[in-house]
């Protein structure tokens, strides 16, 4: 904060970091600058430095993307995207999901849908890899009807589309095909 006979000049700075997944966490950052007129009490200056370090903190969560509950004490983090329901202003822009074509096969609207609600399926694969999950299920199981996708195919190559990205850890590509390979590796050694 800089002070001079006619104004004063404050910074506002916010980072926020979240944990998306166990060892993973995603950050934003932002900043603004204001002036008030020199004469402006200090309760009037700390007023308007936490009324725009709160619009930081909330453009920081939703430029990550994620909904979040601000409590007194601390952010708790409710999902991963913003539903589609929430009509209100981002204050930060969500950065622009890729557009994907698929080939339109059962398997690929399996792993779009994967993707898009992530909420009805479950992530095994984590916990296969630590070798707290059976490594022979499937790494992503649909919770409504029980359907199942692997990440690799038995002779290694990967069983997921070039477009798919794990909604719950960002990891896609050849990143998931090695999980995959371990995890198949831990299945034959059963």
């Amino acid at each position: 904060m800089t002070v001079n006979s006619n104004e004063i000049r404050v910074t506002v700075t916010r980072r926020s970091v979240m944990q998306v997944a166990p060892y993973e966490s995603e950050e934003a950052s932002s900043s603004v600058e204001f002036s008030m007129d020199g004469n402006a009490s200090a309760e009037e200056v700390m007023g308007e430095q936490s009324a725009w370090s709160d619009r930081l903190a909330t453009g920081n969560y939703e430029s990550l993307g994620i909904g979040y509950e601000i409590t007194e004490v601390a952010v708790r983090r409710l999902q991963k995207s913003v539903s589609a329901s929430d009509t209100s202003t981002a204050v930060a822009a969500t950065p622009a999901r890729p557009a994907v074509t698929s080939s339109g096969s059962p398997q690929d609207d399996l792993w779009r849908d994967v993707m898009d609600n992530g909420d009805k399926w479950f992530t095994n694969w984590p916990e296969q890899l630590d070798g707290n999950e059976n490594p022979k299920r499937p790494a992503y199981r649909r919770s409504t009807d029980g359907k199942g996708l692997w990440l690799t195919r038995k002779d290694g190559s990967a069983n997921f589309p070039t477009f798919f990205t794990c909604p719950k850890t960002g990891k896609a590509g050849d990143a998931l095909t090695e999980i995959g390979k371990q995890i198949s590796q831990k299945a034959a050694s059963r």
